[in-house]
């Protein structure tokens, strides 16, 4: 890291991370409420895209896993139809957040296959990396359609902005490892807390500038010992159950 952006992560407040056990349990009374989590990070996901296009407009392409962090993309997806040139999406799992998906297509989204959206890597403004999110998996590497389709995008001259769904794909959580095949984000949406990873091991240099979406998990994660603090300059994202509207409803 150059001298000048180690000073300024240096002076930078300090944030608390987590680690992936620690944000599952935070997020489990809300889920056990009721409260609609996963539409209110789409939503703050599809204004940083959204914003993305504001200074470069065009076309979108949506990789999305089978999880809740595929689920998190499709209906972010369905939102930037309205503002993108065109929004794809891949389907890099037979397994898919099936009502998100449908958002999406209604909305407008086309889905194409990896050897497809390979073949027109060149005409995407943006990448939204929606392949693995926190989930409990033992071995995180991308394989199949998922790591063709990264190493596509790792070995174009000329990248797009990518947009990572709470942490880039292929990247651990909790200890910030990760191996070739993961695409770096120009920017990464993380939910509810700064998971630890993000700021450990090889987080730093793939995370990009860190957007954090208050889901208001801060009386849960209360209860939690952080990972660690580290000093990072966030940009905060508020929503409907963030902490300050939870608190201006009291």
């Amino acid at each position: 890291m150059p001298e000048s952006a180690s000073g300024s992560r240096e002076s930078a407040p300090r944030v608390p991370a987590y680690e992936a056990d620690a944000v599952r349990a935070a997020e489990k009374p809300a889920l056990a409420a009721g409260l609609p989590l996963m539409r209110w990070a789409a939503s703050a996901l599809a204004d940083v895209v959204a914003a993305e296009l504001r200074a470069r407009p065009g076309a979108i392409l949506v990789i999305a896993g089978a999880g809740d962090n595929g689920g998190d993309a499709l209906y972010a997806a369905a939102e930037l139809c309205g503002v993108a040139d065109r929004v794809d999406v891949v389907l890099v799992r037979d397994r898919v957040h099936r009502a998100a998906l449908e958002a999406a297509t209604a909305a407008g989204a086309r889905v194409r296959s990896t050897s497809e959206a390979c073949a027109d890597l060149a005409d995407y403004t943006v990448v939204i990396d929606g392949i693995l999110g926190i989930g409990r998996l033992a071995d995180r590497r991308l394989r199949g359609s998922a790591r063709a389709l990264v190493e596509r995008v790792l070995s174009l001259p000329t990248r797009p902005r990518v947009v990572a769904v709470d942490l880039p794909s292929g990247l651990d959580p909790d200890d910030g490892s990760a191996d070739a095949a993961v695409l770096p984000a120009d920017v990464t949406v993380t939910f509810g807390a700064l998971k630890a990873g993000l700021v450990r091991g090889r987080g730093p240099d793939l995370a990009g500038r860190v957007h954090l979406v208050d889901l208001g998990l801060d009386a849960a994660l209360r209860l939690a010992r952080p990972a660690l603090t580290a000093p990072l300059d966030l940009v905060r994202v508020s929503t409907p159950g963030s902490s300050d509207a939870v608190a201006q409803r009291a």
